[in-house]
């Protein structure tokens, strides 16, 4: 950053896509005075486990647990029908893939773990699935779909030199696609276990993809200012920032053990991909803010917000993203658009205790 003039790395790390670094510092600042929401869930979870004290790892401990099954198909259809308020040109494109032989969907012995979608110029998006009949498969079903569609119109309305997406808006399509599923889910399911479930995805969600990933970022920021500064910069000094940035995100929620301070050394993103992860945050304010205008206000807005998300998503790389997004309807220099997602937290942490007070 210094021999090619950049005032800082995290302006030299931007200056490719020209996003400003204040999306990056107002995200941060943002969240960090937002994480009341995820001090409530631990708290919520810590009560409904019957804890004495809640630590990080009691996160993965289920509350409830379901007999509810999602077989391919009927998570197929599913999804389809969640869609529905994309259009129908969107939901016929988004069956005919699906319909197609391009989704490798079951575990096999020899095949990697995961999920994920890869596009050919010209012949189209493949997908690999290991769906094992489970929520968390259904809403990975909407996930990687939501990257196949985002292929599928780029392609479609790109030539192959701007038919790539970039990172900063790879999630968006996703995790939108993820919404609407769970508004779907919601709406049909009235017994309050399967409804706290899927309120418990939806919060874990931007529990891993928001605040887990804003607090890399922040600590990130903070390890290279010190390179900046010119300090030295050591394991133990690492170990530092990161605990304390643990007791600033829980507060008192959690009790944070020592050996958590050592997590910023088993993250490749910090090694591999500097000033990476905030992307995946970005992207959730971005489709928070989509979902919500195409979803609340007048008919004709909702519309024309419908008709600005499909444009994005058949824009593939052909401006920078933060332009992109703008004409989407999303300026994530704003603290508003950040702010979205901290208060849609707060309303799911809050619908999920009033499902809890129903299980008996």
């Amino acid at each position: 950053a210094q021999a090619r003039n950049f005032p800082t790395t995290l302006d030299a790390a931007l200056d490719g896509h020209a996003i400003p670094p204040a999306v990056v510092s107002t995200l941060v600042e943002t969240v960090r005075a937002g994480t009341a929401p995820l001090q409530r869930y631990a708290k919520l979870r810590k009560k409904l486990l019957g804890l004495d004290s809640y630590h990080l790892y009691d996160g993965s401990i289920p509350i409830y647990k379901t007999t509810t099954t999602y077989p391919y198909d009927d998570a197929k259809e599913t999804v389809l029908q969640s869609m529905a308020p994309l259009g129908a040109d969107y939901v016929a494109k988004y069956k005919k893939f699906l319909s197609g032989q391009q989704i490798d969907v079951y575990e096999n012995e020899g095949k990697r773990s995961g999920a994920y979608v890869g596009g050919v110029y010209g012949v189209g998006p493949y997908m690999l699935l290991n769906h094992n009949d489970t929520q968390n498969a259904l809403f990975t079903l909407a996930h990687e779909g939501g990257h196949a569609m985002h292929t599928i119109l780029s392609y479609e309305k790109q030539p192959y030199v701007t038919s790539s997406y970039t990172i900063f808006v790879a999630e968006v399509a996703s995790t939108t696609n993820e919404r609407f599923l769970l508004n779907k889910l919601l709406e049909s399911t009235k017994d309050p276990k399967e409804r706290f479930l899927l309120l418990q995805h939806a919060v874990d969600s931007i529990v891993g993809t928001f605040y887990t990933q804003v607090l890399f970022a922040d600590f990130e920021l903070q390890a290279h200012k010190l390179v900046e500064q010119g300090k030295p910069v050591t394991a133990a000094v690492l170990n530092g920032i990161y605990l304390d940035l643990l007791k600033t995100y829980y507060g008192d929620a959690v009790t944070i053990d020592d050996a958590y301070k050592y997590t910023w050394s088993r993250i490749p993103h910090f090694f591999n991909s500097p000033y990476y992860v905030y992307q995946y945050a970005t992207c959730f304010a971005s489709s928070a803010k989509l979902f919500k205008d195409m979803t609340t206000g007048a008919p004709a807005s909702r519309s024309a917000a419908t008709a600005r998300y499909l444009e994005l998503l058949g824009s593939g790389g052909n401006d920078h993203p933060m332009a992109q997004l703008q004409k989407a309807g999303v300026d994530l220099s704003k603290r508003e658009t950040v702010q979205a997602v901290v208060d849609q937290m707060q309303e799911l942490v809050t619908q999920m205790e009033l499902e809890a007070a129903k299980i008996r």
